[in-house]
């Protein structure tokens, strides 16, 4: 096991530097909706508390050296985990009265909300990796293929990083999404894609498009952007909040814990459903700044006014240091502290947020 975990650290390392050197070679063209944001100073993107990331970094190599060279338990399920296929047919035409979704893996999450089907972040792919055969592998086959998945209304991305926007699958759905909602910047990726211009809408934080009876937010996450080495926060981050006449939704993608989900409780909230991120942290530091802990996501689901937290960005893939199981386990018990409800469903699998199912805690039955 440590062998095959120095293996895989030696992998994702090498996908790190040679995604940041060879595959993200031209910087993102500036254009003036980017210069005119309040976010874009100094030529890049910034977070509104002042956290700043570099790959560059005493931190950024430590965390390095204990991929490679310390001993880790658990970092990934022995023999995967349950899926459940994903029923075209159930999600197609979708019922107006319902506010359902299937969580679809690491932050890929499709919802059901008054008849708008929505998609946020797509990855399914086997690898999230600039490359198909190096880089970190998903620990089952996804639940759903970029080829079955039923029309879609909406795809929202929350930022460029390759295990929230996937090129291969963008591509591939372009031809039955009618419209991509993008942070600023990001537009520009997806016109490079051959996404015709007519179908992507970006947006700057608290800017919102309207789509039949759902408003879609960009709200604020603390976070950074890029594809390459030179490239680094020439485009936004963003949560989402899907906001309709009788439901709501919240999306939080990639973020550390800061006081703007407050905001945006009050400004948006409540919410029936809070998609929260709980996987990939660490405990201190800069990345603990950008990449919040379970407990801090139970916090930002009473912040937002949540009725329900559901926890995405876990179960996927060997993307940090703590063992596979370690994120769910301390959000469950983090809840049960602090009275949220929490839902943690198969990925695949369809709820109906007016009907959350007793929890079932399968991961401790993986091995």
């Amino acid at each position: 096991m440590k062998a095959f975990n120095r293996t895989a650290a030696v992998s994702i390392t090498a996908v790190c530097l040679a995604g940041l050197i060879f595959y993200g070679a031209s910087k993102t063209e500036t254009n003036q909706r980017i210069l005119n944001s309040s976010q874009f100073k100094d030529g890049i993107f910034v977070n509104p508390n002042g956290v700043r990331s570099q790959f560059f970094t005493a931190e950024t190599w430590s965390t390095g050296k204990k991929f490679l060279f310390e001993k880790r338990i658990d970092p990934r399920p022995a023999e995967g985990i349950p899926v459940v296929p994903l029923k075209t047919e159930d999600w197609t035409n979708p019922d107006p009265a319902k506010l359902r979704f299937a969580w679809l893996g690491h932050s890929s999450i499709l919802i059901a909300l008054e008849g708008t089907l929505v998609l946020a972040d797509p990855v399914f792919d086997r690898r999230v990796s600039p490359f198909t055969w190096m880089g970190p592998e998903r620990f089952s086959p996804p639940p759903v293929t970029a080829a079955g998945l039923p029309p879609l209304d909406v795809v929202l991305i929350t930022h460029d990083h390759f295990d929230h926007l996937e090129q291969p699958t963008i591509m591939a759905i372009s031809g039955k999404t009618a419209l991509f909602i993008v942070p600023l910047g990001v537009r520009n990726l997806m016109l490079e894609w051959g996404i015709p211009a007519e179908k992507v809408i970006e947006l700057d934080w608290w800017e919102s498009h309207k789509y039949k009876s759902i408003t879609l937010t960009a709200t604020p996450a603390v976070h950074y952007a890029s594809r390459g080495l030179f490239d680094f926060n020439t485009r936004l981050w963003v949560s989402w909040a899907i906001n309709g006449a009788e439901k709501s939704a919240f999306i939080s993608g990639d973020s550390g814990y800061f006081g703007a989900f407050k905001t945006v409780g009050e400004k948006l909230g409540p919410f029936d459903a809070a998609f929260l991120k709980i996987g990939a942290y660490s405990d201190e530091g800069t990345w603990r700044a950008m990449h919040m802990t379970p407990e801090e996501a139970v916090q930002e689901c009473l912040d937002l006014r949540g009725k329900v937290m559901i926890p995405h960005h876990w179960a996927t893939y060997d993307l940090g240091l703590h063992p596979w199981k370690e994120p769910m386990d301390r959000a469950v018990k983090s809840a049960r502290e602090r009275g949220v409800l929490l839902a943690a469903p198969l990925q695949g699998q369809a709820v109906d947020v007016a009907a959350i199912p007793e929890l079932d805690e399968w991961w401790k039955r993986v091995k």
